[in-house]
């Protein structure tokens, strides 16, 4: 205890003082940066954020020019439901993915990367095929309801003092297709937070490309016209109204006439299921399994076949309702 007390007197008072010294010293420069550094984190802070808005405004505006990406990018844009770009990103990963996979295993199976190469082209075409056919859907509510849009169009328009938006806007109201509503919906919150011309035009593009007629085109050639200079476009939609109108008894006419293409291109499904099932039946006691999908010939001809039953069903519903269209 004497020892603890000499050493407290001797030492153990100077080292009190020094840590209070350095705490002092501490806090005090704590305080003393503390300020500054809080401002200059919050300078990084918004430089970032600014730099990240740039970086997505560039995005958006930016305009892919090959034909083939900008074909893709419609596509996707036409026939999904959210506003995300990484749609577009998802569809090259998962088309690569399921190409190359096809590819691997078909490859290990037939041991020709000829054959292999074409089936995963075919196999990897269905994510492509399937979006088709899904802006097959979109195109026709479009087509079929092409009248009735311009026609409300040009009522609300001059119910709303001329205001194209509004117009959209009330016109919305009163569709009730769910595709074209979700068209619609599109449209109408893109020109609400488009800030320049050019995103405009992109907007308008991706609504034209939903219906890819010539009625779509002059409609948003009208939309953008009213909307970029609000110039009276009432004439210009009534011309427009009377023109669909008198197309209509041509396209009734032209379904009749494709309906044996329609009823050839469906009628593979039965046939093709039905071939399955003689060849089951006929195979007697040997393993209709092993006899269709372990033989290499049998294989090719069974996916060649599925194939081609495909690309008959999906040729079958573009021609089952033709365009509303000049």
């Amino acid at each position: 205890m004497d020892s603890l007390v000499t050493w407290f007197w001797a030492s153990g008072t100077h080292l009190i003082l020094y840590v209070l010294a350095v705490s002092f010293a501490l806090y005090t420069t704590k305080e003393v940066i503390a300020l500054p550094l809080k401002e200059k984190i919050s300078e990084w802070q918004y430089r970032s954020r600014l730099r990240i808005i740039k970086t997505e405004n560039e995005f958006k505006t930016k305009r892919i020019e090959h034909p083939f990406f900008r074909h893709i990018y419609l596509l996707i844009k036409a026939t999904s439901s959210t506003k995300s770009n990484g749609d577009v990103a998802a569809f090259y990963v998962v088309t690569s993915l399921l190409s190359g996979f096809t590819f691997v295993v078909a490859f290990l199976k037939f041991q020709d990367w000829i054959g292999a190469l074409l089936i995963a082209a075919c196999i990897g075409a269905i994510p492509y095929l399937a979006l088709q056919m899904k802006l097959r859907i979109v195109r026709n509510s479009v087509s079929d309801e092409i009248l009735t849009i311009i026609q409300t169009i040009t009522q609300q328009y001059s119910a709303n003092s001329y205001d194209i938006y509004y117009a959209l806007v009330e016109s919305y109201k009163e569709i009730e297709n769910r595709e074209l509503r979700r068209v619609f919906t599109r449209l109408i919150s893109e020109l609400q937070v488009s800030r320049n011309e050019d995103q405009l035009r992109e907007v308008i593009e991706i609504f034209v490309y939903s219906s890819n007629s010539n009625w779509a085109k002059r409609l948003g050639s009208i939309l953008l016209k009213a909307y970029l200079t609000n110039e009276n476009v009432l004439n210009a939609l009534l011309v427009l109204s009377r023109q669909v109108e008198q197309t209509q008894e041509m396209l009734e006419e032209e379904k009749s006439q494709s309906m044996d293409s329609v009823a050839n291109g469906f009628i593979t499904v039965p046939i093709f299921v039905g071939s399955i099932g003689l060849g089951y039946y006929t195979s007697g006691a040997q393993d209709w399994f092993n006899l269709q999908f372990d033989n290499n010939y049998a294989l090719s001809l069974f996916v060649a076949s599925l194939i081609g039953v495909i690309f008959s069903v999906f040729i079958s519903l573009i021609l089952k309702k033709p365009k509303n269209d000049l």
